[in-house]
């Protein structure tokens, strides 16, 4: 795939156009989500617990606002928050994304870390919309914390930013 064309290899930021760039091989301070759990890679043959460090994130900033698009952020949210901070000097208006606090394979976070989740994303004063990889859980315990702040995209769910 190294000598098609349309594939660019990137590390940490590469900008697309005018105000929509990618961000990636994020900084860990805070634990990965327990969900990762078992979520393997090959590397030299291999078989290793996968870091996401190619995990990409898209921002979109227009007409003053700024998206932040994390997938289903195996690096963890707060990381990845913490990580766009450092580029920008502030945190996005807007975020899509799945936390990965629940999984089938790798279990769920306990409340202490969701309650805890919940009011790092508070403190950022950015609308959160999230799906499928949170939780409905999870999700239900960051609603009653964080209230209008967060809501829950099913598919199909059409939003307008």
């Amino acid at each position: 795939m190294k000598q098609n064309s349309q594939i660019v290899l990137s590390l940490d930021y590469y900008s697309i156009d005018k105000g929509v760039w990618l961000f990636s091989d994020i900084v860990q301070r805070e634990p990965r989500p327990k969900s990762n759990s078992g979520l393997l890679t090959e590397h030299n043959g291999q078989m290793i617990e996968d870091t996401f460090n190619h995990e990409q994130n898209l921002v979109v900033e227009e007409d003053g606002k700024t998206l932040l698009v994390t997938g289903c952020a195996h690096n963890g949210i707060i990381n990845i928050l913490e990580h766009f901070y450092t580029h920008k000097g502030r945190m996005p208006d807007y975020v899509i994304g799945g936390f990965h606090l629940s999984s089938r394979s790798g279990g769920n976070e306990d409340s202490a870390t969701i309650d805890r989740i919940g009011e790092h994303l508070m403190s950022t004063k950015a609308k959160f919309y999230t799906y499928h990889c949170t939780g409905i859980e999870a999700y239900e315990r960051l609603k009653s914390a964080m209230g209008d702040s967060i809501d829950y995209l099913s598919a199909g769910s059409v939003i307008t930013i």
